[in-house]
């Protein structure tokens, strides 16, 4: 959800994990769902609902007994409470991996980057907001018109060639957060990653996706239990 967000995570899992050799490597299967539907438009438009897909990419996980299960699409957790309940598998949640990482960090002012979906679910901005840090965002124009146009425009982020043009919006958008004081520019959209390098921004930039591959890597090669409530969904356990 989507395939490029799918093949991004891998490569990140890849990238962050301490292998020495192929059996080092952490046992990956991936089912990428290319008949879910689109979850920004279920969500703010009232379109079809993806959760049926959703759970049933969850089963065929359960039936491949997997340890842990990532969503590669921050939006989607906006079915969480009604999916979760099908999984046998922790579920890490993105809202909490972020929620943590500026309370380490102590950041005061987040610029938030996501789809309208995920603005709209408040996923993260409940999370940020309960810790008192303002969340700083683009305006509902701005929102359509730079950052969904940069996802979904022809050649956009979620394409198989992504324009120059797609990632320029991303950066327009990134530097009007920087512009109204954001002190962090969260990548909260699986796309958004792949438009941004961190280098090229004048402030610390986090990705959710990053977070949860980290966290993979840590739980898969037992630095961390996957019963560390504030960072997974499990089960019947709803916070």
């Amino acid at each position: 959800m989507g395939a490029r967000a799918g093949a991004n995570f891998f490569q990140k899992l890849i990238d962050y994990s301490p292998a020495a050799k192929d059996q080092d490597f952490i046992e990956v299967i991936m089912h990428s769902n290319s008949m879910i539907p689109d979850r920004t438009r279920a969500i703010a438009y009232d379109e079809c609902s993806p959760l049926n897909e959703l759970i049933r990419s969850v089963k065929m996980l359960n039936a491949c007994e997997v340890d842990l299960i990532v969503l590669t699409c921050n939006t989607a957790y906006f079915y969480y409470r009604d999916f979760i309940y099908h999984s046998d598998a922790p579920i890490l949640n993105p809202a909490h991996l972020l929620r943590q990482f500026v309370e380490e960090n102590d950041f005061r002012s987040i610029g938030l980057l996501g789809t309208t979906g995920t603005m709209n679910s408040r996923i993260f901005c409940n999370e940020l907001e309960a810790i008192n840090r303002r969340v700083v965002r683009l305006s509902k124009w701005e929102q359509e018109n730079i950052f969904m146009r940069s996802v979904y425009m022809e050649n956009g982020l979620k394409s198989s060639v992504i324009s120059e043009e797609a990632i320029d919006l991303m950066y327009q958008a990134a530097n009007l957060l920087i512009s109204r004081g954001a002190d962090l520019i969260v990548g909260g959209c699986s796309e958004v990653s792949i438009a941004l390098q961190p280098d090229l921004l004048p402030l610390p930039y986090i990705d959710t996706m990053d977070l949860m591959a980290k966290t993979s890597v840590r739980v898969c090669y037992g630095h961390q239990s996957t019963t560390h409530k504030p960072l997974l969904y499990h089960g019947l356990q709803t916070n």
